[in-house]
């Protein structure tokens, strides 16, 4: 069965279509119609939360009309539909995690969770496939493109563990994955050591964000142990995107300050996520890597010259850490060189500490340049 039109309205200088299904689609376009021809489309669970604050749960929308017509109109990304796929309720849990939740049965207090040990689980395959069935439909009735380059997908919370889920199981299907405040406390754990366990490949590019009070920004800092079910999702996260990292995609990782688990801050922080996954692509890279992806052990940086707009007798500094800047920040001096992949570089000879990345496998490196 197709989706069939229920109703639309004008939305942010574009059109928001409502589509009943076997559950509700949401479409925004840029223009005034159907938008035909606009070639990319960023899919997103959770549709009630996307447009409206009046369909949101909390009252308050991602806002996800308005910061695209904004990059849109000045031109940070290029014309995109956005496809929001609503949830179903209860059910919810069941079409994006691979097992039921439970609570959260953690060394630091039990129940942190309570309203989740009935909750179901197991049903992301099926929902996966039923929103690739809806690729060819989205084809004919907007226009948009069939090639994966110009697809991306993505979610949050639940959500974001159901995005991981796709960027893993279909990566050659999307060019891009955003992934926010995903509930790594779910499952006992199950759902980082998947993302761990899953070497490649991965989507070209990946955004994931984590905000720095996940839990107690939501619930509250009366039950024992909150503070360290903030900490315990900080830390997930940062092993996620280091694992995501030595993988070989494109990854933006954002730890917020501040951050809440809220669809107000998730909308904050969509303007960097989009520009990250949708902005107009450069000529080649800025900087890369010799191995590509990275490995334990020593390595060079390569770094475009003219993204750092060199000037005469002027000097860079790169200064590599790993962990955070958690481990002994490693100095070099950008040198000139000629390489065969790209003749107007410069070049980083870097050699981190073979022992302290032998220690911690998902070691991440953090990059600044300075000039001097």
């Amino acid at each position: 069965m197709e989706p069939k039109e229920s109703w639309s309205c004008d939305l942010c200088g574009g059109r928001l279509f409502v589509f009943d299904w076997e559950r509700k689609i949401r479409v925004w376009t840029p223009g005034q119609s159907s938008s035909m021809g606009v070639q990319r489309a960023l899919w997103l669970n959770d549709g009630q939360n996307l447009f409206r604050d009046e369909d949101s749960f909390g009252g308050a929308s991602w806002g996800v009309a308005g910061t695209a017509a904004h990059l849109i109109g000045c031109g940070a990304i290029p014309e995109i539909i956005i496809v929001g796929i609503d949830h179903t309720g209860r059910n919810r849990t069941y079409d994006y995690l691979s097992s039921p939740p439970t609570g959260w049965d953690a060394p630091w207090g039990d129940g942190m969770r309570g309203d989740m040990w009935d909750a179901p689980g197991g049903g992301v395959d099926a929902y996966l496939e039923s929103v690739i069935s809806l690729l060819p439909w989205a084809e004919r009735r907007f226009g948009v493109s069939a090639k994966p380059e110009h697809r991306y997908f993505g979610g949050s919370s639940f959500g974001g563990i159901c995005a991981l889920y796709m960027a893993m199981k279909y990566p050659g299907l999307w060019d891009g994955v955003l992934v926010e405040s995903p509930s790594f406390w779910a499952g006992e754990g199950r759902y980082l050591s998947d993302v761990k366990a899953h070497a490649s490949p991965w989507p070209r590019r990946m955004y994931l964000a984590m905000g720095e009070f996940e839990y107690t920004g939501f619930r509250g800092t009366e039950r024992p142990g909150s503070l360290e079910c903030d900490a315990y999702l900080r830390d997930t996260a940062a092993e996620c995107a280091g694992h995501l990292f030595f993988s070989g995609t494109a990854l933006a990782f954002l730890l917020e300050r501040g951050g809440k688990h809220n669809e107000r801050d998730w909308g904050r922080r969509l303007p960097g996520a989009l520009r990250w996954l949708l902005g107009a692509p450069t000529e080649g890279q800025d900087f890369w890597t010799r191995p590509a992806p990275l490995k334990p052990g020593p390595f060079e940086l390569f770094v475009r010259r003219s993204w750092l707009k060199l000037a005469e007798k002027q000097r860079f500094q790169v200064h590599l850490g790993f962990n955070g800047w958690a481990l002994q920040v490693q100095r070099c001096d950008l040198l000139a060189a000629c390489v065969e992949e790209e003749p107007q570089a410069v070049l980083a000879a870097l050699a981190p500490r073979r022992d302290e990345l032998q220690r911690d496998p998902w070691a991440r490196a953090c990059l600044a340049v300075h000039s001097g």
